[in-house]
């Protein structure tokens, strides 16, 4: 059977169970075993997409059944302090495009920023290496170094209104 002949779920299950009879799958478990890890998905959510980028004529037709949406895992982000606020001019597309050229930040990796008057506080992923914030700490916007450090996590400012 040909992959341009699979249109329909109940071909797919025939299509898989040949596959599944023969012993040459243990090299493509261990890839999608990879994949899986390195992105922090399960390993059926990495067979669906795998399913979905050779089969996607079959999406449309499950629409139609509802099918639930598998969300990615957020990452974690860090809050940090940067030495740069409103009164030294900068703005958030000005910190946004430093992060990006200079630490290589995903545009999509950068959660809150907010400006206040003397310094900003951004969140950036979890686990970026020591070296990209040191070039970030050298950095300047504006003749003003970015000086920026991590900031401590104090419950006290996090959910006052906690019962």
């Amino acid at each position: 059977m040909k992959d341009c002949e699979i249109n329909t779920k109940e071909q797919l299950k025939q299509y898989l169970k040949t596959l599944l009879v023969k012993q040459e799958l243990v090299l493509h478990k261990k890839l999608i075993k990879s994949i899986s890890d390195e992105l922090q998905v399960s390993v059926l959510d990495c067979a669906a997409a795998m399913s979905l980028l050779n089969y996607p004529q079959l999406s449309s037709a499950e629409k139609n059944n509802k099918v639930d949406k598998v969300a990615l895992p957020r990452q974690k982000l860090v809050r940090y302090r940067l030495d740069i606020g409103r009164k030294h001019l900068v703005s958030i597309e000005d910190i946004k495009a430093t992060l990006i050229e200079v630490a290589g930040v995903d545009k999509r990796g950068i959660g809150k920023l907010d400006i206040r008057n003397y310094y900003s506080l951004v969140d950036l992923p979890d686990g970026m290496p020591a070296d990209i914030f040191q070039l970030l700490a050298d950095e300047e916007i504006n003749q003003r170094k970015l000086n920026i450090k991590r900031v401590k996590y104090q419950s006290r400012f996090h959910r006052r209104n906690k019962k």
